[in-house]
């Protein structure tokens, strides 16, 4: 009898895969809050070097500033890109996001990778002005675009995601 009660307690193969799931986006949720508030100086930074440079890519304190703002930028984009293509279908499977709002998402990271394709392999304080002035605006642009996006998963993913996780 009390091999039965043991045998009822033991969760099934399926619900503690799906425990696992829901710790493992738990985590990616907290991780993903946590970059996001850390983003905003570097980010204005990135912004105001990469449009200076855009018009005037001589200038040396900018790009100075612009390369320590991509090399800190880089390794958090590609980690938050990373967590968004595990957290993402799992929101689309679990039904709590719309299909619009995970292919706004989609898309803006999409627009985000061709903005990083520009600035790999840019070296800010060696390249010469052309490609700097290229790169600076596109450092300037993704900066934009990557506060916006932190802004709606603020408003909208995150708390979605949370909801659906401690409900």
């Amino acid at each position: 009898m009390q091999t039965n009660m043991r045998a009822a307690k033991k969760p099934s193969a399926s619900r503690a895969a799906k425990l696992a799931d829901t710790r493992k986006i738990k985590n990616l949720t907290e991780e993903l809050s946590r970059e996001e508030h850390d983003l905003g100086i570097p980010l204005l930074d990135a912004a105001v070097a990469g449009v200076i440079l855009g018009f005037k890519p001589s200038d040396r304190e900018m790009r100075t500033q612009a390369q320590r703002c991509w090399e800190t930028l880089k390794p958090r984009l590609n980690q938050h890109l990373l967590s968004d293509e595990t957290v993402l279908p799992w929101a689309q499977n679990a039904g709590g996001i719309s299909a619009e709002h995970i292919e706004r998402i989609k898309q803006s990271h999409l627009e985000m990778r061709s903005l990083i394709g520009k600035l790999v392999g840019v070296s800010f304080e060696k390249d010469p002005d052309k490609v700097v002035a290229v790169a600076g605006k596109a450092l300037c642009v993704l900066a934009v675009k990557l506060d916006d996006l932190i802004d709606s998963e603020e408003m909208r993913l995150l708390p979605a995601l949370r909801k659906m996780l401690f409900a």
